[in-house]
């Protein structure tokens, strides 16, 4: 009898020490298997992030072709000049983008711009203005490429190699332009552009702390420009008091800054800037000189 339970105390005892190993097998691999759920489901999320990420950018881009159509179709009713400033809307199966264009006219060329507008820029960025004078003088310094043998200015023929050509190629340079404090860097931006290519601004477009900053500007100009934005002036009478201010323009940049903010219909939705080059004289419909991310929001 001693013997026989013995036996059987035994068996009992490895059946409970094989169940409880099962347990914890079970409970290993539940562990497991809530691990792996959540590395797929962080997988899953990140797919469709990049795919939505991917839609959101085709989908600017055909935005930016569209607002490249539009400024190469010109007015909308055939008559004068287009807008400086042209909004429109796409709507596609992935979703919608809505697409804000400005031209560069109404910004300041850091290449081609006359020195009071580049003197008043750097002013109403917060430099002083005997810094603001000096650093006007380097940047037209800077800019200045070498005159060719022919005489012409330089830009207008074709360069040599080893002709030292040393125009700004994005506002970003000017954070480390000897003189220019981040800070000033930053403030600046909104104000400037390497790529109009006009010798002037729109004076109107401009705010009155820029206005305000720009030497030789009379201050009727900038009462003028106050009283058409207050709907006190009309535009021809604007214009008769701009047509004194050498450094005004009526021309238009081949170049656009575009804004496009895009939404899906899973409810992603991204911002992008570009800046375009249009001319009906180019071959291609538009080229983009510069591309960024601006903001992106998830659902």
């Amino acid at each position: 009898m001693g013997l026989a339970a013995v036996g059987v105390n035994s068996s009992t005892s490895r059946r409970g020490a094989i169940l409880v190993s099962v347990l914890w097998i079970i409970i290993f691999l539940g562990f497991l298997a809530v691990i792996l759920r959540v590395q797929m489901t962080g997988v899953v999320a990140s797919v469709r992030v990049t795919e939505d990420k991917a839609s959101a950018r085709i989908l600017a881009e055909a935005g930016l072709s569209r607002a490249a159509a539009e400024i190469r179709a010109g007015p909308p009713d055939g008559v004068g000049t287009l807008s400086d400033q042209i909004s429109s809307t796409i709507t596609l199966p992935a979703g919608v983008a809505s697409v804000f264009a400005t031209n560069e006219a109404l910004r300041i060329d850091l290449n081609t711009a006359e020195r009071p507008l580049i003197v008043g820029a750097l002013r109403a960025a917060g430099a002083a203005p005997g810094t603001a004078d000096d650093l006007a003088t380097k940047i037209i310094g800077h800019r200045a490429g070498p005159t060719p043998l022919n005489g012409q200015p330089a830009g207008s023929a074709p360069q040599r190699a080893g002709d030292d050509i040393r125009l700004f190629q994005t506002v970003s340079e000017l954070a480390a332009f000897p003189g220019i404090t981040p800070d000033m860097a930053i403030a600046i931006e909104r104000y400037v552009t390497v790529s109009s290519g006009l010798s002037g601004v729109r004076l109107v477009a401009l705010d009155d702390a820029l206005l305000g900053e720009i030497p030789g500007l009379p201050p009727s100009v900038r009462k003028a420009i106050r009283d058409f934005n207050a709907g006190r002036l009309s535009r021809e009478q604007l214009d008769q008091s701009l047509g004194a201010v050498a450094f005004n323009t009526l021309a238009q940049a081949p170049s656009w800054r575009v804004v496009l903010e895009t939404t899906l219909q899973s409810g992603y939705s991204e911002s992008f800037e570009a800046l375009m080059l249009v001319s009906n004289a180019d071959e291609a419909p538009y080229r983009v000189l510069d591309w960024r991310r601006a903001a992106i929001e998830l659902d």
